[in-house]
């Protein structure tokens, strides 16, 4: 659908509509919504088709002639498909108000209408059996301790459910009371036992499979960074014809970003830096090749030379 025509379309949301279909029935309603393909939502519909119909036959062996008539059918909320729409034209405006399309010759209408006037009501917050609002924090939790004796809604010492002498009760701290420890061997609740040891052929918490080797992080990962410097130490000695510009900028940036790392955190990573600041002083100077070959004349004086000794090699050999 052309967007002129959608903007038209949009202007007549609400609107009594007549529908005209390919096979010839028109459908009137309150249109409500539509789309691109031209499917429509009607409203209090009414289908419209004309049907031949033979007349009263009249006295005598006479045949009765066919008669033309128009049939009305009510059919309520319609989605009628655009593929069968052939064109729509306006039939009434929308109504002043949303009651009044429920019409008055519907039975039950006049209580339905009723219903849909605003009438008294009052808003209320609804929670799941907890207080809505800035109650503060909960007691044991970011909160002042509880009471002596448990909290106020819990049962009284003796009663069933009631925690035992010397205990918060449930959303106390955690702990026992005082002169209360653990048994032998086990640690202060919160973290494991003093002297715990994994079963056989389990490895202690972090490492095993899926953790680095202990010490990893703080030499060889830093250690197998220096394979970066090796290589550029190693390509200052080439050609500098095959020397990448772009790739010589980047990596000059991204060791300058490192050996600023290496420094700010805590502790200062000194063997990140050490081989962060060998990168960054190869690629300085590839840098700098790179200039002097495309920029600053090298790459003629490079093949200068190499005429110059070729026409030596010449003269020698004649």
């Amino acid at each position: 659908m052309a967007a002129k025509t959608q903007g038209k379309m949009q202007n007549l949301i609400n609107y009594r509509m007549r529908i005209t279909l390919t096979d010839g029935r028109q459908m009137t309603g309150q249109m409500l919504a539509f789309d691109k393909h031209m499917n429509l939502v009607l409203a209090d519909t009414e289908e419209f088709r004309r049907v031949k119909r033979k007349s009263k036959p009249a006295a005598g062996p006479s045949n009765a002639p066919l008669v033309e008539a128009e049939e009305k059918r009510t059919l309520g909320l319609t989605i009628v498909r655009g593929t069968h729409v052939v064109s729509c034209s306006v039939d009434g405006p929308p109504p002043a108000e949303p009651s009044a399309r429920l019409g008055t010759g519907v039975p039950g209408a006049a209580a339905a209408a009723a219903t849909l006037a605003a009438g008294p009501g009052i808003s209320k917050p609804a929670g799941r059996g907890l207080p809505v609002g800035l109650g503060g924090p909960v007691a044991g939790v970011g909160g002042p301790p509880p009471p002596p004796g448990g909290f106020g809604g819990f049962p009284p010492g003796g009663f069933p459910g009631a925690p035992p002498p010397g205990f918060a009760g449930r959303g106390g701290p955690p702990g026992g009371p005082p002169g209360f420890g653990p048994p032998p061997g086990f640690a202060p609740q919160g973290g494991p036992p003093g002297a715990f040891q994994p079963p056989p052929g389990f490895q202690p918490p972090g490492q095993g499979r899926g953790f680095p080797p202990p010490g990893f992080g703080d030499f060889w990962g830093p250690a197998s960074n220096f394979g970066i410097p090796i290589a550029a130490v190693m390509d200052t000695q080439k050609d500098p014809e095959i020397i990448s510009g772009q790739m010589t900028a980047a990596l000059t940036v991204y060791s300058a970003t490192f050996m600023r790392y290496a420094l700010a955190v805590s502790p200062k990573n000194y063997l990140l830096f050490a081989c962060h600041a060998i990168n960054f002083s190869a690629q300085l100077t590839q840098g700098y090749r790179y200039l002097n070959y495309w920029n600053w004349g090298g790459r003629e004086a490079q093949l200068a030379e190499a005429a110059k000794q070729g026409k030596e090699v010449t003269e020698a050999g004649a």
